[in-house]
């Protein structure tokens, strides 16, 4: 993923949910986020990232209310990384 991520390209990492590991009491409550990714090659997919936040420095908040619907709707559109090596073929180093 690191290879194909643009390096100066806009991520965003969305909250989503707060997410707790019953099963692994030693898993601390965390934030489950949505992780959308700019790609060298211009498109985007989305990942998820558990995020602690205690151990997180937090990142510029969306400046308006118009761009976070704008990140919303590129949330929704942009495939996830398992849907885009699928749609590429599996194991073409795409990601």
């Amino acid at each position: 993923m690191q290879a194909n991520a643009a390096p100066d390209g806009t991520h965003y990492l969305w909250p989503a949910l707060w997410h707790s590991l019953y099963h692994r009491p030693d898993v601390p409550r965390h934030l489950r986020c949505e992780l959308l990714i700019a790609l060298r090659a211009g498109d985007r997919v989305l990942s998820l990232l558990d995020v602690i936040p205690d151990d997180f420095t937090p990142l510029p908040k969306v400046t308006s209310q118009e761009e976070g619907m704008q990140v919303r709707r590129l949330l929704d559109r942009a495939p996830s990384v398992r849907e885009r090596l699928l749609g590429e073929g599996e194991g073409t180093g795409l990601l």
